[in-house]
């Protein structure tokens, strides 16, 4: 049995735990160390128990305890090469970190069958996952994309779960009080998934089999997590999809460990 996680989620931080039988990993490892294991000792996972933390990529609220956490723990980290090369570079890892380029055919980490794919960031190499578990369920992470890239297009269908951005709602960003330039990132092809663009994924991806979604990377400025829930439910509704009956949905935590989802 497999069981997920998010330790906290936002534009301030972001960090999800995966694990299945008596092992797992992080996915970015963007908070506190001390936070991230606390929620993690609230949880009943041991430290020691993890065999690896993917990184989406090397934006500070993905990466910001990283090598705090990799001096008490030193695990091997899985990303792109490009994001290896920055924090080795940028020091943003201890001396020695086993560094492992993620290989788009797939790789095993912690007994899963990791599949990376292409995401659309301003970043030197952003990547989301597909997890296979021992057991036969599929995970899917897919934040900080401007788009729904082939790559998601392709590795989010038929999955258990999907973790996906929810990131900001658009009549918010346009009045809010965000410079200009700002803005027109946010909302850019290499910027975020706003809550309109999520929930218009979400139907296709109930009918392949997505059971379980979870809504993360909620802007602190520029969303509401009820207003986030509320546009991708009606977008599901308007396709006769109903909530607890086909799927269960749930607002990533800004700031604590979510409710633990058992696959």
């Amino acid at each position: 049995m497999a069981k997920f996680f998010t330790v906290a989620s936002s534009s301030s931080g972001n960090c999800y735990y995966l694990g299945s039988g008596d092992t797992g990993v992080l996915i970015d490892c963007g908070l506190s160390c001390r936070f991230i294991l606390s929620a993690l000792e609230e949880k009943g996972v041991e430290p020691k128990s993890l065999s690896g933390i993917l990184i989406t990529h090397e934006h500070i609220d993905h990466i910001r305890g990283l090598e705090s956490f990799l001096r008490k723990y030193r695990l091997p980290v899985y990303a792109s090469e490009k994001v290896l090369d920055f924090l080795s570079g940028r020091d943003c890892v201890p001396a020695g970190t086993d560094l492992r380029p993620a290989d788009e055919n797939g790789f095993l980490a912690a007994g899963m069958m990791v599949s990376p794919f292409r995401t659309s960031h301003d970043s030197v190499g952003s990547l989301g996952f597909s997890i296979a578990t021992a057991d036969e369920r599929k995970i899917t992470v897919c934040t900080d994309t401007g788009y729904l890239t082939e790559g998601a297009l392709e590795h989010l269908p038929k999955s258990d779960l999907v973790l996906i951005e929810s990131n900001y709602d658009r009549m918010m960003l346009l009045n809010g009080r965000y410079p200009y330039p700002l803005k027109r990132r946010i909302e850019g092809p290499q910027g975020h998934l706003s809550n309109e663009d999520c929930a218009a994924a979400l139907p296709d991806l109930v009918k392949s089999g997505t059971t379980r979604i979870v809504l993360a990377h909620l802007s602190k400025e520029n969303n509401y997590p009820d207003l986030a829930l509320q546009t991708s439910v009606s977008e599901l509704s308007l396709a006769g999809i109903v909530q607890e009956k086909d799927y269960t949905i749930f607002a990533a935590p800004r700031s604590c460990a979510s409710e633990t989802v058992l696959l």
